[in-house]
C-alpha cells in the first residue's frame, strides 16, 4: 500500500504541470491575439536582402554628411519710398507755424491750449475770432505737443493754458494774457500791436 501515496503525489505533480502549461498557452495565445491586429514583419538578415536587380541595399550612414552646395541668392533691388520731410519744429527759435504766419502778417495772435479741455477750446475760439476781427494772423499751439511747444517754452519759460500771446514782426512778444481772454480783449491787443 505504500505505492498508492507515491502515485498520488506523482499524479498531483503531473496534474499541476499540465495545468501550468495550459495556463501558459492560454496567456500566450491571448497576448498574440491582441497583437495579431498589428502587421506582421519578417526579419530578413542583411546578407540575404536584395532588390529585384540583385543589388544589396546600402546601409544608411550615420556619419556627418557633406553640406550641399548652395547657390548664391540674387537679392532683388528694394525700391525706396521717398521720405516726406517734416517741417522744421522751430525757425530762428520760434515755432515754425508762428514764423510762417509772421512772414504773411505783421501781427499774429497765438492761442495756447490743451486738447480736450472745454475752457481751452472756448478760449481758442475767442482768440481766433478776435484775430479775425483785427485782421491779423492766428496760430493755435497745443501745449502738450512737445514738437509744437518746445520753441515757445525755450523762449518764454513755463507756458500756461489757456493763454493768448500777441507777436509783432520780426519776433517780438507784445502782449501775454494768462488765462481766458475774450474776443474784444484779443482784438484790441492785436490792433494796438499793429500800431
Amino acid at each position: 500500500m505504500s505505492s498508492t501515496p507515491r502515485i498520488r503525489v506523482v499524479g498531483l505533480v503531473v496534474g499541476l504541470a499540465v495545468l501550468a502549461l495550459a495556463a501558459g498557452f492560454f496567456l500566450l495565445s491571448r497576448g498574440q491575439a491582441a497583437s495579431s491586429a498589428a502587421p506582421s514583419h519578417t526579419v530578413v538578415p542583411l546578407s540575404k536582402r536584395t532588390t529585384g536587380t540583385g543589388k544589396k541595399h546600402a546601409l544608411k550612414k550615420t556619419a556627418a554628411r557633406k553640406p550641399a552646395a548652395h547657390k548664391p541668392v540674387a537679392h532683388k533691388p528694394v525700391a525706396h519710398k521717398p521720405v516726406a520731410h517734416k517741417p522744421a519744429e522751430s525757425v530762428n527759435g520760434m515755432p515754425a507755424a508762428l514764423a510762417a504766419a509772421l512772414t504773411q502778417h505783421k501781427v499774429v495772435v497765438v492761442s495756447l491750449y490743451a486738447p480736450k479741455v472745454e475752457l481751452d477750446a472756448m478760449a481758442m475760439r475767442e482768440a481766433r475770432a478776435g484775430a479775425a476781427a483785427a485782421g491779423v494772423g492766428f496760430v493755435a499751439v497745443d501745449v502738450l505737443n512737445e514738437g509744437q511747444s518746445r520753441a515757445l517754452t525755450k523762449m518764454l519759460g513755463i507756458l500756461d493754458d489757456p493763454s493768448v500771446l500777441v507777436f509783432r514782426r520780426p519776433s517780438e512778444l507784445v502782449v501775454r494774457f494768462s488765462g481766458f481772454a475774450d474776443m474784444q480783449t484779443v482784438q484790441q491787443a492785436a490792433r494796438n500791436a499793429g500800431l
